[in-house]
């Protein structure tokens, strides 16, 4: 198993081995045991370069008593888990100031770096950031990722996107509901072992997150902490209400709002923002909230198999925030970059997400349905009537092939939204 996750190549890959070549820092965070470390130590990465890591307490007390003593004599320079000593980030900015180098240093964290002060002030203008998230469908899959997307963002109708589509649906060897059950953590993800999984799953929440809350806050309420990310896990896909959060954690909207932070800057939770732009419609402005690993929020909410995940009624939104995690990872790499927002209405109009391409908008919805029906492209409508810079919208469901709903909205099957 650990030899198939080493071998396992990550989207993130070519380009953060690009941007080593033209960036004197890199950062590359994302949750723990998602990989970061075997995808520094590639060869394409980390080849020539030195490897230290702050979990070791020795070199941990050197960064912390005499950082300068660690960075000197060496050049190109890993250093893995680099949060927990953010002082040394000064020692980092003085030797980049001196020297520009590129590929000078590569860190890596567990936390997210854009949310730490400390992180973000002391490498403004001299860092580029890599999130890496568990492993994707197409990873586990070993398939190339994005071609359709890019096919639907280049496309300016729907008569292009299908006259221009290749054809032939992809079939994945790992059906969608056990990749959305099992998730990307690689270790439960690529053992097929369902009890063990759960163990791994119910060791990774003792082990990582509840020593998180310790790291991050003063507040040392395990049974709070928990209860919290179970209650998350349950609202998957909603609107954030910290109120409402609060009122069901039993515990004061100030922690809620903390515990929300943890689970944010540990890369468990994901927030995709609300749309802006409004043209005469009142929007809801919350951001929307989804699981970084469907695999651990299903355990955190109580499904013991994946079958019992495919009856539930809430399927539709474990089905959302899958295609949320990989839509956010699709528009992180998209050269030039790309905007994830989701859009609502106070009238009660919605579409699932939206992409940002500079000013062109591609809306999408996702639906459970292999079938879909006039109500279930209603909200899609209402945004192409209201938006002109979206031509056509998208309705990513469990069709056969692509196909026309109307002569504005194409049905794409989940398959080839994600694997193609």
């Amino acid at each position: 198993m650990d030899d198939l996750h080493s071998s396992l190549s990550r989207l993130q890959e070519e380009a953060l081995a690009e941007s080593l070549s033209k960036f004197p820092a890199v950062i590359l965070h994302g949750a723990r045991q998602t990989g970061k470390t075997t995808l520094a130590k590639m060869p394409s990465i980390g080849g020539n370069r030195t490897y230290i890591t702050l979990d070791e307490l020795g070199i941990r007390e050197t960064a912390r008593s005499d950082p300068g003593a660690l960075l000197a004599g060496i050049g190109k320079l890993t250093i893995d888990e680099v949060q927990r000593e953010p002082e040394i980030l000064l020692s980092i900015k003085m030797d980049i100031d001196r020297d520009r180098k590129a590929g000078r240093f590569l860190l890596t964290g567990s936390a997210n770096m854009l949310l730490m002060k400390k992180v973000s002030e002391s490498l403004a203008g001299r860092a580029i950031y890599f999130n890496l998230p568990p492993l994707l469908w197409p990873e586990i899959e070993q398939v190339k990722f994005g071609s359709t997307l890019d096919l639907l963002c280049a496309s300016k109708s729907v008569d292009e996107f299908l006259s221009s589509h290749a054809g032939g649906a992809r079939k994945a060897r790992r059906p969608l509901v056990t990749a959305v059950f099992r998730g990307g953590y690689p270790v439960p993800s690529l053992s097929g072992d369902v009890l063990f999984a759960s163990q791994w799953f119910e060791s990774y929440v003792q082990t990582y997150l509840e020593r998180d809350l310790r790291d991050f806050t003063a507040t040392d309420n395990l049974i709070e902490f928990r209860r919290m990310m179970r209650i998350c896990a349950v609202r998957n896909g909603g609107l954030v209400n910290v109120a409402s959060l609060a009122s069901d954690a039993g515990i004061s909207q100030t922690t809620a709002r903390r515990y929300l932070g943890i689970l944010q800057v540990s890369f468990q939770v994901m927030a995709v923002p609300a749309f802006a732009r409004s043209r005469g419609k009142r929007l809801v402005k919350s951001p929307k909230m989804y699981w970084t690993d469907t695999g651990l929020a299903a355990h955190l909410a109580g499904f013991a198999g994946e079958d019992e995940l495919h009856e539930a009624r809430e399927w539709g939104c474990w089905l959302e925030n899958y295609v949320a995690i990989h839509l956010g990872a699709y528009a992180s790499l998209r050269r030039p970059g790309a905007g994830l927002c989701h859009w609502r209405t106070s009238g009660g109009h919605e579409v699932d997400f939206v992409l940002e391409l500079g000013r062109k908008l591609i809306p999408i919805e996702v639906k459970s349905t292999a079938s879909p029906m006039r109500r279930d492209i209603a909200g899609l409508e209402t945004f192409l009537d209201e938006y002109w810079d979206a031509p056509f919208g998208v309705i990513a469901c469990r069709c056969d092939t692509p196909r026309a709903v109307t002569s504005r909205i194409v049905a794409v099957p989940m398959e080839e939204l994600l694997l193609g």
